[in-house]
């Protein structure tokens, strides 16, 4: 089972039906924030979307953590998840994959996003797989007080590393992105 559908039924959603809504709300809630991150996306720049929308996911998660060890409403869960993805699909979700393109050297383009997918993929993988046998170990609160904290560090690495690529010709953004490297 996917970490939504977990939270859904540790909330307490138990049935199909319920747990079945409560995935066309989380994905809604993903889908829609994208939307509105394509509009603004060149006039508030790639760095600041990015790393507020990963703050704000921090926050979400966290609140998640709190709302099992308080034993929140399946209403409360449901929103914290729906927050949590939108939070998501306004920055850290679409502005990844655009960003990896402008910085990455032409030459190095196609490798490079190759990696990038990867280690995506990887990542969320391992996520998917270590999902039961963590919230085992830690317990539903556990869990996402765990992946809180692996949401602040991804947070800090993308205020220490990403640079600003918005209004910048892409070889260019890629140069100025080697130079903030070295």
């Amino acid at each position: 089972p996917s970490p939504v559908s977990l939270a859904l039924k540790a909330a307490g959603l138990d049935s199909t039906r319920q747990q079945f809504l409560g995935n066309i709300a989380v994905g809604l809630s993903k889908l829609l924030p994208e939307l509105g991150a394509m509009l603004f996306a060149d006039a508030l720049g790639r760095r600041a979307t990015i790393i507020a929308s990963s703050g704000l996911m921090t926050l979400v998660v966290l609140a998640m953590a709190a709302a099992f060890a308080l034993g929140a409403s399946p209403t409360a869960v449901v929103v914290l998840l729906c927050l949590y993805m939108g939070t998501f699909s306004l920055g850290v979700g679409p502005f990844t994959w655009l960003v990896v393109s402008e910085i990455t050297p032409l030459r190095y383009r196609a490798r490079c996003m190759t990696l990038t997918v990867f280690f995506n993929r990887l990542a969320s993988a391992t996520v998917a797989l270590s999902t039961l046998s963590v919230s085992s170990l830690l317990g539903d609160a556990g869990f996402f007080a765990f992946y809180g904290g692996v949401s602040l560090a991804a947070t800090a690495w993308y205020y220490a590393n990403v640079p600003e690529t918005a209004g910048a010709s892409l070889e260019l953004a890629s140069l100025e992105a080697a130079e903030l490297r070295s």
